[in-house]
């Protein structure tokens, strides 16, 4: 209520203010050169005429000084500029060429002296003689330029990467960016939904990732969709308080990726990057466990050229016309060993690859003594090859078609496949790997029309392709599991074959097309000492999704012999699993920015956005920026702003709601029949599926078909028609809950204020200091709406459970009770007794306070349906309370609402210096960022649940990436002749402690379907410290953990309580530039990641539970006991030593 509030009166109060002083908005992707032309008596000179020439392509633009003497040149494109000025009766005067990044305002004065003392002169002014400092920007923020991009260390290669060099950034929670890749584990990925950084405290999943102003997210996993090559990168412009209205969808921070344009002269360059296992150390993990380096080769080759468009005889582009163009290859080979066994005797109807071993073993679980109804199995061992193959390429070209318009041409493609794997080994068959897939292609085209001095209007449009698929090479295949015993472990194994939908947190198995029309316009116009900028941006995204889990038909054989008798054990389809979103997004802003003196610099606007795929439509954000230059010379600000932003719209939440509620979702399994071994149907039914096998169904239909004439053979009086063994609707997407969205669902909004001082303390040095306050409001979170409602008179579960046996039939009860709370079984024939109940016991007794937190629910025979089982506590716990649930058929449903918030508050000091020759023979640069910060919110992501259900004010804390201190270091330093002119480029990067969260193994004591419980506590929270692998087992800070009572509200243990390890990571990038005659530069390089080998430990993904031992008399489990032993112990670690060798030849 009161952001809707805030937003309203800011929003009329800044639509009076506009009125009264005209409109106009600071320039966030061009670049605006302006000043005054004076005398020698410092009297304004009316009407010169100054000209701005582009270096590099010999575009010009030429206007006349106002009354003031002022010139003001708008929406230049980056780049080398010259400014010249020239009056009737004056000498003219011309500057040699400065370098531009976005966003910047250039001041450039001059002080004509009459013809007669001088005649044309170039002023000399380098760019050390230049400001540093833009006194007129009003946003906060900044820039990677050319040479950082290409200097700084970048293990990934990934121009995004580089905004953690920045202040008040830090990597989004549960991050593994950076992680060593340890042989024999599996580890956990991040959900997709947590984004990749986040930027002044937003949401990580809350950014505006742009391409030359165009947009360049996925709006579905909240990542970005194209990654061009660092090759092709001019500079990474990183807005982090954005108070103009310019730009929206993103209520944290905006990273636009400038891509580089072509110019008169050719130029090109030839480059290749490898990588190689023989270079690394090995990772803390596999030396702790004597495991050798994993084998690893990368390489990575690409080239650039650009230059004018020739064509001999017909067309010559100079100064007209130019392109440019890079194309980067990647390939990290990798291996993955298939170490599984294929049944001896083949099924006539299906064909698996030949054995590789002779030797044969029986699939019996004693095989010295195999029984007839035993198969025989054969080795299958070869290494095959899971590779990662990436193609990028990215052109563009500009083109002058007449005086005062410039127009732009580009073009995005890449096709990107990932098969690596994780472990040591699989089972699974070549047919069966699963590669993540990212293709996509864009089309862009941008016309800048400049009417006169005084207006420039800017229209952009793109459409593009995003193809993102996690699939086999043949994702239509059925998948085919055939159970088998391992002879040399004896467990059971399933090998996979023909086609495998399974999923992972960070890849659903699916295929995905995705197109997106976008058009931007935007008109500037200057008016006495105001400039205005109006503008609209409209989007259309169509997403079109299939599900492939289970949607081929999945064929389970229990064993080796079944599957050579061709006997399905269990057949289960999913059908109508596409999902298709279509969201058209509207934004339309005014805002302006004027002058009311020489040092003072006010920039007011207003931005309305509306986004249909949700309801939510009343979207205004008020933006408002001061630039104050106190000592009116130049080299200091003092900057205020303040506005109201919003995130977009995270498609695959509200697909699930979209799919789910219109109940197009149909699942076959054959276990929905009755499993019992006397139901009469599932065997007739699974044979008419074996004779089908392997081919699975088109429709619904014809499934229902087969199930109607099988049902037609079988006499029973239990259910059997077309219905049977089918569920409807029952699951969304990677086996979520039922999920649907509230009709009031809002779009996340962030209420922002910054306050900062920017001031040049030496030449060339500036110190810079901003203060940002961020909250957020209307995050996305889950709740489970159908979980069972406590009646009155009772304070939890517990007391009710206590208060109320559960009869399960007739001739079963179960009565409950708060006994030890070392109970390890939780189940008894009498209260507090070591007897074990039976499925015949009349009345088993349910110890509340038991160790055991299995969920299996209890079940009474009935012929043909179901087995007999006594179940365990918090399976017997929700049977007992489910008939108060609102809709006893189905169990969680998952109801996303508007109920999350976050808060930051970060103070960033930013010392740097820009690139210059610091003497004898030395040069460099360096930036110098320390964040200050605290970062508290109540959910992880859009889809988190809080432990009380729907409770979110408990969850309230430190959030995963909160690190109270941060620092970043980066820069170059190129040495003499002496030193063998080598250029360093270090970059380090350390913070303080982070947080974790810890949890009772995903367990439901407080029976609300959930999941999320966490434990009770009696000791310091201070103490619940990580430990390193080998320190001693804290006893005594394990006594003080303990599990509440099952129905009990909640554990009093606060989220995210744990205080993990700290960051730190040095990296360095060597290289050496030889010249041969002008334009050839050739520049060897040696990146080195992580110089120190530091061992830097971290949670990753990965869940930290804490597991109780039992003290009824029962031994703990060897499980157990590896558990307490690995207690707060981090089982990952930052990357080792990497080495990666490079080259760059220039032309």
């Amino acid at each position: 209520m009161f952001g809707r509030i805030l937003s309203r009166s800011l929003a009329l109060a800044l639509i009076v203010f506009a009125l009264g002083l005209v409109a106009f908005a600071q320039d966030l992707d061009d670049v605006t050169i302006g000043g005054q032309i004076s005398d020698s008596n410092g009297l304004a000179v009316v009407g010169a005429t100054v000209t701005v020439t582009n270096e590099d392509t010999g575009e010009t633009r030429t206007l006349t000084t106002d009354g003031d003497g002022r010139y003001r040149f708008l929406k230049l494109k980056p780049g080398a500029y010259k400014v010249k000025a020239a009056a009737s009766g004056f000498g003219a005067q011309e500057t040699p060429a400065f370098s531009t990044i976005s966003a910047q305002n250039v001041l450039r004065d001059f002080k004509l002296t009459p013809a007669a003392v001088t005649a044309e002169q170039s002023i000399t002014v380098t760019e050390d003689d230049a400001p540093i400092v833009d006194t007129t920007r009003t946003i906060v923020g900044g820039t990677i330029a050319e040479r950082d991009i290409e200097e700084i260390p970048n293990s990934t290669r990934n121009a995004l990467d580089l905004v953690l060099t920045l202040g008040g950034t830090s990597e989004e929670q549960l991050s593994t960016s950076g992680l060593a890749e340890d042989r024999n584990a599996n580890p956990s990925s991040a959900p997709l939904e947590q984004g990749n950084f986040s930027i002044s405290g937003g949401t990580a999943y809350s950014n505006n990732i742009t391409i030359d102003g165009l947009d360049n997210n996925d709006d579905r996993s909240s990542r970005d969709r194209f990654q061009p090559s660092l090759e092709a990168i001019a500079e990474v412009q990183v807005i982090a308080n954005q108070f103009s209205s310019e730009y929206g969808r993103a209520s944290g921070g905006r990273v636009n990726i400038r891509t580089r344009a072509g110019g008169n002269n050719f130029r090109g360059r030839a480059f290749m990057f490898f990588r190689d296992d023989s270079l690394n150390a090995n990772s803390w993990y596999n030396n702790s466990r004597a495991i050798p380096r994993p084998d690893l080769r990368e390489w990575n080759p690409g080239f650039s050229l650009s230059g004018p468009v020739k064509i001999p005889y017909i067309y010559d582009g100079k100064n007209r016309t130019f392109f440019a163009s890079t194309y980067e290859y990647n390939k990290l080979e990798d291996t993955t060993l298939i170490d599984t066994y294929i049944p001896v005797v083949p099924n006539p109807r299906y064909t698996l690859p030949t054995p590789t071993g002779s030797q044969q073993f029986c699939d019996n679980a004693n095989p010295a003594n195999c029984p007839l109804t035993a198969g025989f199995i054969s080795p299958y061992s070869v290494l095959y090859s899971t590779p990662s193959t990436n193609h990028v390429w990215s052109a563009r070209i500009d083109h002058r078609l007449f005086k005062g318009n410039d127009l732009t041409f580009g073009i995005q493609f890449a096709d990107r496949s990932n098969r690596r794997t994780n472990g040591s080994s699989t089972t699974r068959l070549e047919d069966a790997f699963q590669e993540k897939n990212n293709n996509t292609i864009a089309y862009n085209i941008t016309d800048n029309q400049v009417f006169g001095a005084v207006a420039v209007n800017q229209i952009r449009a793109q459409w593009s392709q995003f193809k993102p698929s996690f699939q086999t090479a043949n994702p239509l295949d059925p998948v085919v599991l055939v159970g088998f015993r391992n002879p040399v472990t004896n467990g059971v194994q399933t090998l996979i074959a023909g086609n495998s939908t399974t999923s992972t947190s960070s890849n659903f198995s699916d295929s995905r097309n995705e197109t997106r029309f976008q058009i931007q316009d935007s008109l500037t116009y200057m008016w006495r000492n105001h400039t205005f900028k109006a503008g609209a941006d409209i989007q259309n995204v169509v997403s079109k999704v299939l599900g492939l889990g289970d949607a081929t038909g999945t064929f389970n054989f229990g064993s080796v012999l079944q599957y050579s008798n061709n006997q399905v054990t269990r057949f289960r389809q999913r059908f109508g699993t596409g999902q298709d979103v279509e969201n058209t997004y509207y934004g339309v802003f005014f805002n302006d920015e004027f002058k009311p003196t020489s040092n003072v610099t006010i920039s007011a606007g207003l931005r309305y956005e509306r986004e249909t795929a949700v309801s939510d439509n009343n979207n205004f954000g008020p933006r408002f920026g001061i630039a104050w230059d106190p000592f009116k010379s130049g080299k200091g600000a003092i900057r205020f702003g303040t506005g109201i932003f919003y995130n977009r719209v995270l498609l695959r939440t509200v697909g699930d709601s979209i799919q789910n509620g219109g109940g197009t979702q149909v699942d076959f399994d054959s276990n929905f029949i009755g499993t019992g071994a006397t139901d009469v149907r599932r065997i007739p039914i699974l044979n008419a599926i074996s004779a089908g096998f392997p081919n699975s169904y088109a429709s619904v239909a014809d499934l229902r078909a087969l199930v109607v004439a099988a049902c037609a053979t079988i006499t029973t009086t239990l259910p059997c028609n077309s219905n049977t063994g089918f569920s409807v609707g029952n699951l969304s997407t990677a086996g979520n809950p039922l999920r649907t969205v509230e009709a009031d669902l809002k779009i996340p909004e962030s209420y922002q204020f910054n306050i900062g001082f920017e001031r040049e303390l030496l030449k060339g040095w500036v110190f810079e200091a901003n203060y940002t306050w961020n909250k957020t409001v209307h995050l996305w979170r889950d709740y489970n709406s159908n979980a069972p409602r406590l009646p009155a008179g009772f304070a939890d579960w517990t007391a009710y459970l206590v208060a109320n046996p559960f009869d399960l039939s007739p001739t079963r009860r179960y009565t409950f009770y708060l006994g030890s709370t070392g109970d390890g079984s939780g189940l008894a024939t009498t209260a507090g007794g070591a007897t074990a109940c039976g499925t015949t016991t009349a009345n088993c007794f349910v110890n509340l306070n038991t160790l055991n937190s299995s969920s299996t629910s209890p079940a009474v025979a009935v012929v043909g349906q179901n087995n007999n089982s006594t179940g365990a506590p918090i399976g017997i716990a929700l049977a007992a309370i489910s008939r108060f649930r609102p809709d006893q058929t189905v169990e969680e449903t998952s109801l996303i609402g508007s109920r999350g918030n976050s808060l930051y508050q970060g103070l960033i000091l930013e010392l740097r210096s820009r690139y210059r020759q610091l003497g004898g023979g030395f040069a460099g640069s360096i930036r110098m960022a320390y964040t200050l910060s605290s970062t508290k919110d109540d959910g992880l992501n859009n889809t988190s649940n809080a432990e009380v259900n729907g409770d979110f004010s408990r969850e309230w804390a430190p959030n995963l990436q909160d690190r109270r201190h941060r620092l970043a270091v980066s820069g170059t330093i190129q040495t003499p002749q002496w030193f063998g002119r080598l250029r360093f480029s270090p970059l380090l990067r350390w913070g303080s402690p982070g947080r974790f969260n810890l949890g009772a193994g995903g367990s439901d004591r407080n029976l609300d379907d959930l999941g999320t419980d966490r434990l009770n506590f009696s000791g310091n929270i201070k103490d619940i410290v990580y430990r390193e692998p080998g320190s001693p087992i804290p006893d005594a800070l394990i006594a003080q953990f303990s599990l509440q009572p099952i129905g009990a509200r909640s554990g009093n243990l606060m989220r995210n309580a744990g205080t993990g390890p700290s960051l730190f990571t040095f990296d360095i990038n060597v290289t050496r530039e030889f010249k041969f005659e002008k334009r050839f530069r050739l520049r060897p390089v040696i990146e080195i990641n992580n110089l120190f080998n530091s061992s830097v430990f971290s949670f990753g993904s990965e869940f930290i539970d804490f597991a109780a031992l039992r003290s009824d008399g029962t031994a703990p489990t060897a499980t157990q006991l590896l558990a307490r032993q690995n207690f707060l112990v981090p089982t990952r670690t930052y990357r080792q030593r990497t080495i990666r060798l490079g080259v760059r030849f220039d032309f």
